[in-house]
């Protein structure tokens, strides 16, 4: 009888063992999963190209052909006669406005509304917010269209066939116009432009003024920077095989075979990480300073007048000798010399924030308060259009009668 109770006791005892041990491994599991996901978010954004083929989407054999590349006609203004301007995006993002019930992750720069009054950061009076798009159609005699090829965007504009689309557009806007189209590119789109004129030189006869904002000519430096971090942080990897060769890499390729499909709305990720990992692709990669795509990028042709817009953040420091340091950060993506190379004119949007010495500077940077990424405010890559210093500059720069 002592016996039976006490072997009772025994198999209770194991059982409660057992049910803790297994609330344990819930917990450790759980705290994997997390873990995972972690070093996946980071990994995804910074590691480098050559990590793994997986993450670049397979390559379509045959000619390049963009499908979906549209142009909008976004102005109430009467077509004949008019004076044509044409926005053309960068990369991953759009022209178009949301859809309802639709995914959307792109947004266009050119609706963005005004926000800053110029560098400083300073907040635009009311009745100021009117975005670069809706300040063009507002203009009498002004017929505001854009070229959007989101469904492309994540592709490298030199070989989608997204170029031969522009200089269709160009052409049938002209024709519809009866002449020439100003064209303003934001990021990547002034690249597109070039191709486009390359591929069809006789669309520059149909072109008034070109404006780029924030082209990177040059590339990015922060993209190859990016890789080099990258490489201390797969590092630590190493012992966690299963997402090195197998997580990441099937991660990575999916979400760039649907952006290869679709870069408006592909790709269900948090904005950072599909951005990270579209930056292993085609366009990402070629993107980077000194890449061949870069390297063999056409130049403008003589005749068209181009101006280039840059937008320029210096962050200052006072330093213990009594002098005062200087950061100058560019767009947070593309540097000043990139933005503004090839152009025959140039306008720099500078944003300059001064820091006060010690625990005060870094307390600016932590709260956000320095102007570009990966800070934020005035002079950032994608919110160069919210600065009305820039807007205006835009504006200034389509000279002619009908923008004057």
């Amino acid at each position: 009888m002592e016996l039976g109770r006490r072997s009772r006791a025994l198999v209770r005892g194991a059982l409660r063992a057992r049910s803790r041990l297994r609330r344990r491994r819930s917990r450790w599991r759980s705290l994997v999963a997390l873990s995972t996901v972690v070093v996946l978010a980071a990994t995804a954004t910074l590691a480098p190209a050559a990590a793994s083929s997986a993450f670049a989407p397979a390559a379509v054999a045959g000619p390049a052909v963009a499908l979906g590349d549209r142009v909008v006609r976004l102005s109430e203004q009467a077509e004949p006669d008019s004076r044509a301007v044409l926005l053309v995006h960068g990369w991953l993002s759009t022209v178009l406005p949301d859809a309802d019930g639709q995914r959307s992750y792109a947004r266009s720069p050119f609706a963005r509304p005004v926000q800053w009054r110029d560098g400083s950061g300073a907040p635009v009076a009311r009745g100021m917010t009117a975005s670069l798009q809706q300040r063009l159609e507002a203009r009498p005699g002004v017929a505001v269209y854009a070229f959007d090829y989101s469904a492309n965007s994540a592709g490298w504009v030199g070989s989608t066939g997204s170029a031969d689309n522009l200089a269709a557009a160009i052409r049938s806007i002209a024709d519809a116009v009866h002449g020439p189209v100003d064209v303003v590119t934001h990021s990547m789109g002034g690249l597109a432009l070039r191709y486009a004129l390359r591929d069809a030189p006789d669309i520059a006869a149909l072109i008034g003024e070109v404006v780029t904002v924030a082209a990177p000519t040059q590339g990015s430096d922060i993209a190859n920077v990016a890789v080099d971090i990258a490489g201390a942080i797969r590092a630590t990897m190493s012992t966690v095989p299963v997402l090195q060769n197998l997580v990441l890499p099937w991660i990575g390729a999916v979400c760039n075979k649907q952006l290869a499909e679709d870069a408006r709305g592909g790709c269900d990720l948090p904005p950072v990480i599909r951005t990270g990992i579209a930056a292993l692709g085609p366009a990402g990669t070629s993107l980077r300073a000194g890449s061949a795509e870069l390297a063999d990028l056409p130049d403008w042709p003589a005749g068209l007048h181009v101006h280039a817009i840059a937008a320029s953040a210096v962050v200052a420091m006072p330093l213990p000798s009594g002098k005062t340091g200087e950061a100058r950060l560019g767009d947070g993506l593309v540097a000043e010399t990139s933005a503004l190379a090839g152009a025959a004119d140039t306008t720099v949007v500078t944003c300059r924030t001064d820091l006060p010495p010690g625990v005060g500077g870094v307390g600016m940077i932590l709260s956000g308060q320095v102007a570009a990424p990966p800070f934020g405010g005035a002079c950032g890559h994608d919110a160069v259009f919210s600065n009305l210093e820039a807007v205006d500059a835009v504006l200034a720069a389509l000279r002619g009668p009908a923008s004057g």
